[in-house]
This record gives structure tokens, C-alpha cells and sequence, in this order.
């Protein structure tokens, strides 16, 4: 790979005497579609933190490429704690684009981002808590989109998703990955799903497992099995 978009090498990290992350390399290729996979407590949101510049408290080394445009949708939680009473068009706008801007220019700038993820503008007017759990995921997405992302990065996006709303939202990622030339790393649990959907599988539990076949990841046991020659 010679030119990957997101380098890490060699890196662990240690809180007290518990080891979070051990001797952790591998590249991200442009335009490839990524899932990092692994039991809770396996180090992945650690991880995620770490390559977003979020956690600068550990050895090793991260490089993203330069002029890279990275957008980072967190876990969404299945309740809403705060319940902000914002319509969806303010949820989009919020710090996403400039408060003075034309409003036309700018409430059509977000209707785009919605179409990119199947929302309808009609939603623009709904509040953002009455929203099911998948279309909060999608709308989430369509906030990403704004910035212009050449890379995407989802932990865990459809934690807070029925089952019928999966494979249409993983449709949409890979469909970002593919027809808009993103380059995309995906967090989940979800083994079954993301198999047919990625083009790479790393498995984590607190030291990293390339190339590893999915199918043999057993979410019970403290250790993926691996086979190394898959």
C-alpha cells in the first residue's frame, strides 16, 4: 500500500496496570470500506478515540493522510438523554453551516445532504426526538455529509436501530464508500452484517488481527479465533 489514508503503528496504550491497546499496526486503503470488530472492552472505542486525535496518551504513531476530510458519527444512544427540543434542520445546521449564511442557499444545501441518505425535506420541519432510531442514524449521516468527508468513520451505527432499518442503513454506507469515493472505517458487533458488506476485517481485542476470518470470531469467548491464513 503506498500511499494509505490512515497509517497506525505500534500502538498501545496503558491506563494504570490495565493495558487498553498492545503493539497495534495496520494502513487503511483509499476508497476501501473497513470494519473493526471486537467484544466490549476489546479496545475499539480506545482506539477510534486515538486515531481522531481525541486521546493523545499512548505509544506509537497515527498518521491520516494530509487534506484528508475526516467526519466521525458516534454511537447513538437508543434514548434521547437530553431531549433538545431542535427541529432536524437546526440539528443539521448547528455548527455546521455559517449562522449568517442565505437561508435558501443553506436549507438547500441541507435538503441535498438529506436526499444522499433517503430523508425526505418534509422532515426539515420534525422534531429530531420524534424521530425512529433509524432515521436518527440516517440524519446523523446526512450532518456528516455537510463537511464533505473524504473519510468516514461510524462507531457502532445502528446500536440504536430496529433490526428492519439494518440492511437499508448498511446499503447507505456502502453505497457513501462506493458511488461517492469515500473511504470508510465502521465499529461493530454486528459480524454477520458487516462481512459481505467490507472489503477488509480487523478483529481487536486489545492487540489486532489482521486478515482474520469473521466467521470464526465467537463474541463469547475472550479471544477471536483467528486464522491468519484466510
Amino acid at each position: 500500500m503506498a500511499n494509505p489514508v490512515i497509517t497506525v503503528t505500534n500502538v498501545t496504550k496503558a491506563v494504570d496496570t490495565r493495558q487498553l491497546l498492545v503493539d497495534v499496526s495496520f494502513s487503511i486503503e483509499e476508497q476501501s470500506l473497513v470494519s473493526l470488530i471486537g467484544p466490549n472492552g476489546a479496545g475499539k472505542s480506545t482506539l477510534i478515540k486515538i486515531i481522531l486525535g481525541l486521546d493523545t496518551s499512548y505509544e506509537g504513531k497515527v498518521t491520516i493522510r494530509p487534506h484528508e476530510r475526516v467526519q466521525y458519527i458516534p454511537q447513538l444512544s437508543v434514548t434521547d438523554h437530553y431531549q433538545l427540543p431542535l427541529s432536524v434542520h437546526e440539528y443539521l445546521a448547528i455548527g455546521t453551516t455559517p449562522l449568517y449564511s442565505n437561508r435558501t442557499a443553506r436549507t438547500a444545501n441541507l435538503t441535498r445532504s438529506l436526499e444522499h441518505v433517503g430523508i425526505s425535506k418534509e422532515k426539515l420541519r420534525q422534531t429530531y426526538t420524534s424521530l425512529s432510531g433509524g432515521e436518527r442514524q440516517r440524519i446523523a449521516i446526512a450532518r456528516a455529509l455537510l463537511g464533505d468527508p473524504t473519510v468516514l468513520i461510524l462507531d457502532e451505527p445502528l446500536a440504536a436501530v430496529d433490526y428492519t432499518s439494518r440492511t437499508g442503513l448498511y446499503e447507505l454506507i456502502r453505497h457513501l464508500q462506493q458511488v461517492h469515493h469515500m473511504t470508510v472505517l465502521l465499529v461493530s458487533h454486528d459480524i454477520e452484517s458487516v462481512l459481505p458488506l467490507s472489503d477488509r476485517i480487523l478483529c481487536l481485542n486489545q492487540t489486532l488481527h489482521t486478515d482474520c476470518h469473521p466467521s470464526a470470531f465467537d463474541p463469547a469467548r475472550t479471544q477471536p479465533a483467528i486464522h491468519h491464513h484466510c
